[in-house]
């Protein structure tokens, strides 16, 4: 069997080959931007945006974004109504309002500066440690190792082999770490780009070749191919449903509280007016009967009030100004 070192070395060089022909042209990647706190909000943007969306959706909607709020001070001094309206497509509405809250902190108590170091820039509203580690390699040029979910599907199947049937790791993110730095480390001594071209690369090997389900094996070079500790293995995983949360069926099927809250928020986008809780429940829920599901409805509102999403005027729900 290749010992460790030897396999660390062939998989950075096959990431690199494999990387020269596929690259993708991104708008937020290889930025010419010369203010780096810039270049940072721009990163930030696309990171957050990039949470749970694909890319495809993620090119169109974030170039609108960056015109609506092309500084971090516009966003700063957004309000939730057009922050959400601005996000619409995105989903995970949370996401936008925290991303507006890191840049008022930003903004506010360090003046559009932003922090250089791990710890302080997860002190920030909704920046992880991936995040973190994502702006000081692409803004900052800091060599970083972090783990997203493609490194870490790439980083298990090539060197532990393939996860379990329902999509649990064999390996925690603690242990896969230390094998992210590894990895980078070796690529920057091969002086074929920086760390954020080699995260760069992962990613796009990610979404392309070593996808979740049914990898496309064949799309691998040779040289990873006898590397890679899943290759060949029939990787299907099953869906894994989360009983533990909340939510109902609907036509047959199990839909998470999280996805009706979506919908009400998308029926307010609409209605700038507001709308009744009668009105959201007739134009959010598909099968909405006021018998059935007013009191579940009542929930939902009072979590979307509590998340800062809504607020309601008189007899009406509207979008939190």
């Amino acid at each position: 069997m290749m010992q460790h070192v030897a396999r660390v070395r062939v998989f950075s060089t096959g990431i690199w080959d494999w990387f020269e022909r596929h690259k993708r042209t991104l708008p937020w990647r290889d930025l010419r931007e010369k203010n780096l706190d810039h270049k940072a909000y721009l990163i930030l943007v696309s990171e957050v945006m990039l949470q749970q969306t694909q890319v495809s959706r993620v090119i169109i909607l974030y170039k609108k974004f960056v015109q609506l709020f092309p500084r971090i001070e516009d966003l700063s001094k957004a309000s939730n109504s057009q922050i959400l309206i601005a996000w619409r497509g995105l989903g995970y509405n949370n996401r936008a309002l925290r991303l507006r809250d890191a840049a008022r902190e930003i903004v506010e108590k360090r003046g559009g500066k932003f922090p250089r170091e791990m710890d302080e820039l997860q002190e920030l509203p909704g920046i992880g440690h991936y995040t973190a580690g994502a702006i000081r390699n692409f803004a900052f040029g800091i060599p970083t190792a972090c783990m997203d979910v493609n490194i870490r599907r790439i980083l298990h199947r090539f060197f532990i082999g393939p996860e379990n049937p329902d999509g649990t790791w064999k390996k925690s993110d603690r242990e896969l770490l230390p094998l992210s730095e590894q990895v980078m480390t070796e690529a920057l001594l091969m002086n074929r780009g920086t760390s954020a071209d080699f995260f760069a690369a992962l990613m796009d090997f990610g979404s392309i070749v070593c996808t979740k389900n049914s990898p496309k094996w064949e799309l691998m070079s040779t040289q990873l191919q006898s590397v890679c500790m899943a290759y060949g293995k029939d990787i299907t995983r099953t869906k894994k449903v989360n009983k533990k949360e909340p939510g109902r069926m609907m036509a047959g099927r199990f839909v998470p509280n999280r996805i009706f809250r979506g919908k009400i928020v998308e029926a307010l986008r609409d209605a700038p007016g507001g709308l009744t809780r009668e009105a959201v429940g007739r134009s959010a829920i598909a099968d909405w009967s006021m018998g059935d599901h007013m009191d579940w409805l009542d929930g939902l509102l009072l979590k979307l009030s509590q998340d800062g999403l809504l607020e309601k005027k008189g007899k009406k729900y509207r979008l939190k100004e």
